[in-house]
């Protein structure tokens, strides 16, 4: 696994400078520490930082070119089937330089061009600059588990695996995207392609970019299909179907000559992992949890329990989350904002591991395969809500009002049944969104927002982009839809934080749910397979039966809840206050600081729930101050 980053100049005579790919490529290095490499050729510039997972000689560091010297790439990559190729390839008279997967990559590119991607089973995020038809040919997997972004701007079109490798090159402006700041204020995170750069965006996962001829293409070659449902006469041979696909993604991804571990918590995803990676390999497996002193809902426990049954060796993560000085280093690694506060669980959780291993697997996926969230269970109580006489909805309504249902947390039943008596009409849209919950709504935005970004909030349109997701989701199938928009939404977030911190601290993480042949066949499968009644993952739950630890099938899901609010009104307070009604944060005319600190009172006082919101705002702002008036170097 590595960075990678990149450039060419458009019209073909300015020849790349050297030092403008070291500087970018300096920005990398906690993402390849083990080597290091810069090619320039013409108007392309490819640099690279290795994390040598296969192949550790130096023979696999990047650029890796082929035999002829004219075909060059650059890879972040796990392709778990690249030795498959390599017999055929050797066949065809491709002489390779070294055993790694990258330059299968490369032999892959020579046979087959642009469709190269079709072979590929794994992670990526490549760029392949072809001397000989001077095209440059970038690609990123599936379902976006490795980063790429890229920027166009005069001639010029850079790429890169993070954001900051980008504004190392002061040719990039970095005027921001206001419109995209409006849309993490709901989301909590940037919807793909946008992000908070106005000149910046991500490549979605399963696109191409191709350069050449002085134009830029950018293309989709694959789609998760929920169109086609089946299911075997048998459910015993489909339960058996989904365990073998699954046990054979893990052991693919068990691939590499150095220490790999996992991630486990109380849950049945993390579990299966594990179970099935000590089936394959069970001398080999670390397993890591995290837990916080005195935190509702810790399964650290649970975890010990699982791996004393599987006979992992375990490492428990007890954390002080220092919050005032891992928040300002998280968020310099995210370079836009980035709103999950799991993620300071998770810059915790990796660091501990990288003293142990370099490559975990995590159970990252499962949900949005098997349809694991709550929302997804509530489609039909809004039909129920919705089929009661409007009257009594009103009443009703009126009632959890004055139990001040409206000032209850954001996941809290009450308020979400407020919701349900109040909607429109129970469009499943509206129902996925709303149980999803924008945690910025226009009531708040206009509280809190000066006109001038206030404008911005009708471009930022949340509700569209859901709405169009669901158009693209191609089935009739309620639950199959709401995991494709999952896939294309809440996913590639789930993705960003899974990659950046990881390789924050030079590990990787593997996901063997998303394997695309084995999410392939699961979409295929009908949703009530998935949700059945009230038990999400029913299939998969049948398929792991003695498989897993005991009693993990039957435990009621435990969602990873953290204490934001008692972070905000303990230790962040001071942080809270000192940043948000600092006379920097008035001046970059976003928000009324009145409206701001009466938002604060009302939450330190515990007058409302606005934490999650408050977290937004206390990120979007240390981002302004940690990226825009910082540096761009790495997170420490």
């Amino acid at each position: 696994m590595c960075g990678l980053a990149g450039l060419i100049h458009l019209d073909g005579r300015r020849a790349a400078d050297p030092a403008v790919l070291e500087a970018m490529n300096a920005t990398l290095v906690h993402r390849g520490p083990d080597g290091e490499g810069v090619l320039i050729s013409g108007p392309v510039g490819l640099a690279s930082r290795r994390l040598a997972i296969v192949d550790l000689h130096p023979r696999g560091n990047q650029p890796i070119s082929n035999a002829a010297g004219n075909c060059h790439i650059v890879a972040n990559c796990e392709i778990y089937n690249y030795a498959e190729h390599r017999p055929a390839l050797e066949k065809d008279g491709y002489r390779f330089k070294s055993h790694t997967d990258t330059e299968v990559i490369l032999a892959l590119y020579e046979r087959h061009g642009e469709r190269c991607v079709d072979y590929l089973r794994g992670m990526f995020a490549f760029a392949i600059w072809d001397e000989r038809e001077s095209k440059l040919f970038v690609a990123r997997d599936r379902f976006g588990q490795k980063p790429l972004y890229y920027a166009q701007h005069d001639d010029t079109v850079w790429f890169a695996s993070e954001i900051k490798a980008l504004l190392a090159d002061p040719a990039l402006p970095r005027d921001t995207n206001p419109v995209a700041l409006h849309r993490f204020l709901a989301f909590g995170y940037i919807p793909a392609p946008d992000t908070a750069f106005k000149y910046i965006r991500k490549l979605l996962p399963a696109h191409t970019l191709v350069v050449e001829d002085g134009r830029v293409r950018i293309e989709r070659y694959w789609r998760l299909d929920y169109s086609i449902t089946h299911a075997p006469a048998k459910l015993a041979d489909l339960e058996r179907e989904v365990l073998d696909r699954l046990e054979e993604s893990v052991r693919l991804r068990l691939m590499g000559d150095v220490p790999v571990g996992t991630f486990l918590s109380g849950g049945v995803d993390s579990n299966a992992v594990t179970a099935l990676m000590c089936r394959a390999d069970p001398e080999r497996v670390n397993s890591f949890s995290v837990g916080f002193r005195n935190m509702p809902g810790d399964e650290s426990r649970m975890a010990r329990e699982a791996a004393q049954y599987y006979g992992t060796r375990h490492h428990e993560v007890m954390v002080d989350p220092q919050l005032c000085d891992v928040l300002p280093a998280i968020v310099r690694q995210y370079d836009e904002p980035f709103g999950d506060p799991s993620s300071v669980p998770l810059w915790h959780l990796n660091r501990e591991a990288a003293r142990h291993i370099t490559v975990s697997l995590n159970g990252e996926g499962a949900d949005e395969m098997f349809a694991g969230y709550v929302r997804h269970r509530k489609h039909e109580l809004a039909r129920y809500c919705y089929a009661l006489p409007r009257p009594l909805r009103r009443s009703w309504a009126g009632l959890l009002r004055g139990l001040g249902a409206n000032r209850l947390g954001r996941g809290h039943l009450l308020r979400r049944l407020l919701v349900f008596l109040e909607l429109d009409e129970p469009s499943l849209e509206r129902v996925y969104g709303q149980w999803a919950a924008f945690h910025f709504n226009d009531g708040l935005a206009g509280e809190l927002c000066n006109p001038a970004f206030l404008a911005c909030q009708v471009a930022a349109d949340p509700w569209g982009i859901l709405e169009g997701l669901f158009e693209e989701a191609g089935t009739d199938d309620p639950i199959n839809a709401m995991l494709s928009v999952d896939a294309a939404s809440f996913l590639t977030h789930l993705l960003v934080k899974v990659d950046m911190m990881s390789m924050a601290h030079s590990t990787e993480a593997r996901s063997p749910f998303l394997d695309h042949e084995f999410a392939g066949f699961v979409a295929s499968l009908p949703g009530k397979l998935k949700l059945k009644g009230a038990t999400s993952k029913w299939i998969l739950k049948r398929a792991l039966r003695g498989v897993v630890a005991p009693g993990v099938l039957n435990r009621r899901k435990m969602p990873f809840t953290l204490p934001v609010n008692a972070w905000l009104r303990g230790e962040l307070s001071d942080m809270l206050r000192d940043v948000l009604l600092d006379e920097r944060t008035a001046q970059r005319g976003y928000f009324r600081l009145e409206a701001l600190k009466r938002l604060i009172d009302a939450h330190l006082r515990n007058e409302g729930d606005h934490g999650y919101t408050l977290w937004n705002l206390l990120v979007l702002e240390l981002w302004h101050r940690e990226v825009l008036d910082g540096s761009v170097s790495p997170a420490a």
